[in-house]
């Protein structure tokens, strides 16, 4: 990104949400595993970056389904061309988001009456990676 470039989230919200409670009894602690994918869309014309995190929690041994899509809009002062947008919106955007969507996450299940879900920190760097190195091996 150009150094006089400037970028600050313009807004976040909740897109879509998915939260289900299951009957039955289930067994505390369980250990939670989710999918987590994003992507964004760079507007040279409008000087943004539009970032969408989509979470999906549907294991058998839960006491509910959750999926939720968490929307970021990133304002920049100028255009830089998409190449140099790039690394910041495949990793900083989403990391920033996050937060967001894990309190969003925490609070949903805490109102659903259950202890709060508090998902682990992510490293978005290290993910971007692991994107980038299978993208390589797909034919």
């Amino acid at each position: 990104m150009p150094q006089d470039a400037k970028i600050r989230l313009d807004s976040s919200k909740i897109r879509s949400l998915n939260f289900k409670v299951k009957e039955g009894e289930f067994k505390s602690p369980v250990s939670i595993t989710y999918n987590l994918s994003y992507g964004y869309e760079y507007n040279y014309k409008e000087k943004c970056i539009n970032v969408l995190l989509s979470l999906s929690i549907n294991e058998d041994q839960l006491p509910f389904v959750l999926d939720i899509e968490y929307e970021g809009l990133f304002k920049l002062n100028k255009r830089a061309a998409k190449k140099k947008i790039e690394p910041f919106a495949q990793i900083n955007c989403p990391a920033i988001l996050f937060p967001f969507l894990r309190e969003c996450v925490a609070d949903i299940t805490r109102r659903a009456g259950f202890n709060p879900l508090l998902l682990p920190a992510i490293n978005f760097i290290e993910l971007a990676k692991r994107q980038e190195a299978e993208e390589k091996s797909q034919p």
